[in-house]
């Protein structure tokens, strides 16, 4: 991936420059995190990650991406990319100026053959819970980075490169008393595998595998390692 990264020759006194500016001038280039999820805008600012967030102006059809593609890493992969690509489309066609870099994620809960996606109901939720219950799973979570430049809107590069990190999650045997009472606080929607981590379900785990930030959906070490210029 191309990115623009002048920092060798900038000095910036922070008691002296407002800390957004300072970011925006080591950076030379603003983010975008393509997602609603207001966990993964928790990871990136208690990262101290200065970002903004935009969502495709069409919904990314989820189920169509597993008729093109059965395996659920390549599934993964492929849904994040597409997350940050209709940004980067929306972008463009809005006629977009300057430097951006745009991030997309997406995860999925795995065990064995099975992918156990968000519920579609209570009653799914349960179904998941149940069998995920006193069982070893993984938690895969893509990320897709999208670099653009364009210091004329019709002079574009575009620039991507897609990883994946994987964790794994031990749950202890569940009762059906506490799985009614989780499904009761309403925590298991929007979740894959009916589940976050990092609310009251962390009573479920019994061990974790991995980075932890994987499970609640972005790997920000590792993607801060890789991309240090992002801060």
């Amino acid at each position: 991936m191309e990115t623009n990264n002048h920092q060798d020759n900038l000095s910036v006194d922070d008691d002296k420059t407002d800390g957004k500016a300072a970011k925006q001038a080591k950076r030379n280039f603003s983010l975008v995190l393509a997602s609603a999820s207001p966990r993964r805008k928790e990871l990136l600012e208690n990262a101290g990650v200065d970002f903004t967030v935009r969502l495709p102006q069409s919904p990314i059809d989820e189920s169509a991406v597993f008729l093109e593609e059965k395996d659920p890493y390549e599934a993964c992969k492929l849904l994040a990319q597409r997350k940050a690509g209709a940004v980067v489309k929306d972008m463009i066609e809005d006629g977009f100026v300057g430097s951006a870099l745009v991030i997309g994620a997406d995860t999925m809960v795995v065990r064995g053959d099975q992918v156990f996606g968000k519920p579609q109901d209570r009653e799914d939720a349960w179904r998941i819970l149940h069998e995920l219950s006193g069982t070893t799973h993984s938690v895969i979570t893509a990320v897709s980075l999208w670099m653009v430049l364009a210091p004329q809107s019709e002079d574009i590069s575009i620039g991507h490169r897609t990883f994946l990190d994987e964790s794994f999650v031990t749950f202890r045997s569940l009762d059906d008393a506490e799985i009614e009472t989780y499904l009761q606080s309403g925590e298991y929607k929007d979740k894959a595998g009916a589940y976050g981590i990092q609310g009251t379900a962390a009573d479920f785990v019994s061990f974790v595998e991995g980075d932890f930030d994987t499970v609640v959906g972005l790997p920000v070490t590792r993607l801060l390692r890789e991309f240090p210029e992002i801060v």
